[in-house]
């Protein structure tokens, strides 16, 4: 269906919310073995690839913005859940829809 095909291609944070370019983005990164303290990475989400198989991703990078160094989130309609929108690319980012793969999936 149509609504699957859309699911396809996107990738999602925790909460349910579309990634976009131009999202500023909190990841976890790893939880210190002293007071089990989460320490987590800030990642800008600078463009979109397509690689010639069809595979298709976002590339989030450093906060220093540079193309080689960064990783890409696929575009597979999954919800990232050490992944979460902190600031986004346009005004009113919490008011995007979360829509109802939620139900469907636990993050």
């Amino acid at each position: 269906t149509h609504e699957d095909e859309r699911a396809a291609i996107v990738a999602l944070d925790k909460t349910g919310r579309e990634i976009k370019v131009g999202d500023l983005l909190k990841v976890y990164h790893f939880t210190s073995a002293l007071r089990r303290k989460k320490h987590y990475m800030y990642k800008h989400v600078t463009g979109k690839r397509v690689w010639p198989s069809g595979f298709t991703c976002l590339f989030a990078s450093h906060l220093d913005m540079k193309d080689d160094s960064g990783f890409y989130i696929p575009l597979d309609g999954k919800i990232n859940a050490d992944t979460e929108i902190i600031q986004g690319a346009d005004d009113d980012f919490a008011a995007r829809p979360r829509g109802d793969h939620m139900k469907d999936q636990q993050p």
